[in-house]
């Protein structure tokens, strides 16, 4: 394999190249790299534009070396391989960071997965938060109560003594079909970034339960709110319909309850900041159930990893239903995910395959150019080719030879794309490009740098090269000696 690296790099050198030229390409190739590794310790802390220009110089220095020192045909094709593994790289790039927006989002209202109970008599939920918080691997236990509404302002009606007054209801706005969230403020405190999400007041002071002389507080979000027309000290009645409210067997509770506005949510999300109403638990059991149970308990693990959650919360299920299991009876506890049960997770990762697909025809088809390059470099040595068979190099040293300049065609080209679509990912990122988020959910581009983006394009450059390389390479090596010597004469 030495020898068939050592003819391998030799073929892919310009015999024809300058010393001046490779002078200037070797200078603004090692000023790149020496630009890039002195701001490598600040890449943490720099700004992404002045990350950009690292890239960038990278990129340059890169791109100059390959025209300087690569056959001709040779830098076509790289080029084109460069191109598009950068395309996919980026888009790749955007997708994952559309997907880990609305992770880091669901996470900070939703932890990262949740207990809940078989049935409508989740009435022991406090001792298993106990519990849960108890083990050192979860971080925070909340329990929540989740239902489904409408929301309607309640404008202030005038005095009943004028004729001309007008009924409450009739000063109520259009009712918004909304998502009833209730949850413990002392325990959902507990997790992380929960604090950050609230644009106008807090989790303490916005969710106060009904009191004597005072309504219960609520918080809504930001684009909810401005759908209402409402804002903080403004009145929302919250509506529980018959047909969608579990059967709670206690007729003569109100299914309705009027709140003050006491807080704003701003997550990021347009969905979420369009339907989402937090409320005390307190309150929501009242409403959506009739009675002091819970829908589940939320966990956030100290370990960040999504895909830690499920075990964890599995295994703790199966903890707290031991006494049942072990007797043979069936469990009570099951354990969950919203990552799990997203609909736009799984949309994303559905259109991050089919993008993967769609985009490596790129890759396939400036592959064309590495083919003609290997044909025309097969033709222009081919006594070259019959010198080494003569000497007795084997037929697989021979192959190994052009195959080995077909992948470290795909190897440039791959290294060189990624340097271009890191480029490119860091100027998206600094430029942060707004969107509609009725149309695309997020009111930003955002941009994620995954190693599995990036591997993804890689492999498939080298993948395609070596495909398409063998042909040419065992066709070259199958040239007789003494044609191949003789050939040109």
């Amino acid at each position: 394999m030495s020898f068939a690296a050592q003819v391998a790099a030799r073929m892919l050198r310009r015999e024809d190249r300058a010393r001046a030229s490779a002078r200037w390409a070797r200078g603004l190739g090692l000023g790149g790299a020496i630009v890039g590794g002195l701001t490598l310790g600040w890449i943490g802390s720099s700004s992404p534009l002045l990350l950009g220009l690292v890239w960038l110089a990278l990129l340059i220095g890169s791109i100059a070396s390959l025209v300087c020192w690569l056959r001709t045909l040779l830098v076509v094709a790289v080029l084109g391989l460069a191109l598009g593994v950068a395309s996919l790289f980026v888009v790749l790039g955007v997708a994952s960071g559309v997907e880990q927006e609305l992770i880091r989002s669901m996470a900070r209202l939703n932890g990262h997965a949740m207990i809940s109970k078989y049935g409508l008599d989740f009435y022991e939920y406090d001792q298993l938060a106990d519990a849960l918080v108890a083990d050192p691997r979860i971080r925070a236990a909340s329990p929540f109560v989740f239902g489904v509404g409408m929301a309607v302002a309640v404008r202030d009606a005038a005095d009943p003594s004028d004729p001309d007054a007008v009924d409450e209801d009739a000063n109520a706005s259009e009712p918004v079909i909304v998502t009833i969230k209730g949850v413990e403020p002392e325990r959902a405190a507990e997790l992380s970034g929960i604090a950050e999400l609230f644009s106008v007041g807090d989790l303490q002071s916005s969710l106060r339960p009904a009191g004597s002389r005072q309504s219960a507080g609520i918080v809504l979000g930001a684009r909810l709110a401005r759908r209402l027309g409402v804002g903080v000290g403004d009145r929302v009645r919250v509506v529980v319909p018959e047909a969608i409210r579990p059967n709670s067997g206690v007729e003569d509770r109100p299914h309705f309850g009027e709140f003050e506005v006491l807080g704003l949510l701003e997550t990021g999300f347009a969905e979420f900041d369009a339907t989402l109403v937090l409320v005390h638990i307190t309150a929501a059991q009242a409403l959506v159930f009739g009675q002091l149970r819970a829908s589940g308990i939320e966990i956030e693990l100290e370990d960040p990893r999504i895909g830690a959650a499920m075990p964890i919360a599995t295994e703790m299920a199966a903890k707290f239903d031991e006494p049942r299991t072990s007797q043979g009876r069936p469990p009570h506890y099951r354990a969950a995910s919203w990552f799990e049960r997203s609909e736009q997770l799984s949309i994303i990762r559905q259109v991050k395959a089919l993008l993967v697909l769609v985009l490596g025809l790129i890759v396939v088809v400036a592959s064309s150019s590495l083919v003609a390059a290997l044909l025309v470099l097969v033709r222009g040595k081919r006594r070259h080719i019959g010198v080494f068979a003569a000497i007795g190099a084997r037929r697989s040293q021979i192959f190994w030879c052009f195959e080995g300049v077909g992948l470290a065609a795909g190897l440039l080209g791959a290294a060189t794309g990624l340097l271009l679509g890191a480029a490119s990912l860091v100027l998206i990122a600094w430029a942060r490009f707004e969107l509609d988020p009725e149309i695309y959910m997020i009111d930003r581009l955002p941009v994620a740098f995954v190693g599995l983006d990036m591997l993804i394009p890689t492999l498939i450059a080298l993948l395609v090269c070596a495909l398409v390389s063998g042909p040419v390479a065992w066709q070259a090596s199958g040239l007789r000696p003494l044609e191949s010597i003789n050939y040109g004469d």
